[in-house]
């Protein structure tokens, strides 16, 4: 601070009160934005330093033409992963759930793979597969969107299950068009590369969560460039851009499941809270089907 803005302040009378500051910020402590719990940065508490000055300098300003001061507005944040043992409650509640919908998933496909007459009903009932488009995008965007949705029981636990079943259906529908010794491959490499990113996501130093824009930016250009590639089959009959569609959707869908996990497991500059426990659950579930059904679409070019 300035000389003559310290002095200023010095003759203000006492008993008012100091100018008003956003909190402090310390390094490493935990703040909420939404559902997930970021990690102070030097950068931040530099940041919020320059912000409280020029608040300063403001209400320095203020009391010499007034000398009134507003009531000071206090803000807490609170950090949920002080202890360890709330982390491991939290991560052992989302994989649990996590494994039950996995296996009500793998239930589905088994299902309609081997049950001649459910195949049957799904190929004469072909648009029920834009009733299940319709159950994923209306669970997934209330989870994400709404606190209330994915926090309150029992409205959690329904658009959990209408997600479920939606991305169910549509993994079995995918799965009928290959061979049952390709849905065993596919699923086999689908957890060898989830175990694989989970493990370089816990203990790897490369935080990804410190680069959101990284990921919002590569997410992007791949979301175009699939787009494209499909405006272009649609006009072509170049088999390749499918293996290409394949490459680039398995590549970002494993770039967000490495960001999902580091949020879980905390320790990271954004974490979840853990009361987050539906969120967290659906956002792994969705990555891993979606890498599943891309799995299966780079598998099954070369199995056709």
């Amino acid at each position: 601070m300035q000389s003559s803005d310290t002095e200023e302040l010095q003759r203000i009378p006492q008993l008012i009160q100091g100018p008003p500051q956003l909190p402090p910020l310390i390094k490493g402590e935990k703040l909420r934005s939404g559902p997930y719990i970021i990690t102070v940065t030097d950068e931040m508490v530099a940041q919020r330093e320059r912000e409280n000055l020029e608040l300063y300098k403001a209400w320095v300003r203020e009391q010499r033409r007034r000398h009134i001061l507003p009531e000071e507005e206090a803000d807490e944040y609170m950090g949920d992963f002080k202890e360890a043992a709330i982390r491991r409650s939290f991560i052992r509640k989302v994989f649990c759930l996590l494994t039950v919908q996995l296996a009500f998933t793998i239930f589905v496909i088994s299902i309609f793979m081997f049950v001649y007459e459910a195949q049957k009903f799904m190929i004469l009932h072909w648009y029920l597969w834009i009733v299940a488009i319709a159950f994923f995008i209306v669970a997934y965007c209330a989870v994400s969107c709404s606190v209330h949705a994915r926090r309150t029981p029992p409205y959690n636990y329904i658009f959990l299950i209408m997600l479920t079943l939606g991305m169910s259906y549509l993994a079995a529908f995918v799965s009928v068009f290959y061979s049952v010794e390709v849905i065993l491959i596919v699923m086999g490499m689908t957890a060898v590369v989830t175990m694989i990113i989970a493990l370089i996501a816990t203990f790897s130093a490369f935080d990804l969560t410190m680069r959101p824009g990284l990921l919002m930016v590569v997410g992007l250009v791949s979301i175009v460039s699939i787009f494209t590639v499909l405006i272009i089959l649609l006009f072509t009959h170049i088999i390749i851009f499918r293996l290409v569609i394949s490459v680039i959707g398995t590549l970002l869908l494993c770039m967000y499941l490495y960001f999902d996990i580091q949020t879980i497991m905390g320790g990271r500059r954004i974490e979840l809270g853990p009361e987050e426990v539906i969120f967290a659950a659906t956002q792994i579930y969705v990555d891993l089907i979606l890498i599943y059904q891309y799995l299966l679409l780079f598998v099954g070019f070369f199995h056709r």
